[in-house]
């Protein structure tokens, strides 16, 4: 494979001393076009969580368990986007009424529970939130 101008570097064989002069002519890219990839994927991890947990709190509003809000897609999809996940299910615990589901969610996806022992589910909620805040997880980060 001859590379040309814009080839990826895993597209290149390093070792092949045909393809050394491949070396100089790779894409180079800035610091801030990496950087704005990065936000990009960001956003959208963000904007597919959204949907998701919009759509799982829909589905489950007003039931008394979550036993049966386990099985439904958008909560195996949450579970699914790994530690991605954790700052934005603390952010729900924060402003939604569904509290059990996310708790749940943040249950499955850390083997740290903050809210183990609490008496309530606000006292739970309350205690994965102080977590957060004190540097329990971030995005990309668990």
């Amino acid at each position: 494979m001859s590379p040309t101008m814009t080839t990826p570097w895993h597209e290149v064989d390093f070792w092949d001393l045909e393809d050394t002069d491949a070396v100089e002519e790779l894409e180079v890219r800035s610091l801030s076009e990496v950087a704005a990839e990065a936000r990009q994927g960001e956003e959208a991890l963000r904007d597919r969580f959204d949907v998701l947990a919009d759509e799982l709190a829909a589905a489950t509003r007003g039931m008394s368990s979550t036993r049966r809000a386990v099985r439904h897609p958008a909560f195996r999809d949450i579970l699914a986007l790994g530690n991605d996940a954790i700052p934005y299910l603390v952010e729900r615990l924060e402003r939604d009424e569904t509290r059990p589901i996310w708790l749940r969610l943040l249950g499955l996806l850390t083997s740290f529970q903050p809210g183990a022992g609490a008496e309530s589910i606000d006292e739970s909620a309350k205690a994965w939130i102080r977590w957060h805040k004190h540097g329990g997880a971030s995005p990309g980060g668990s």
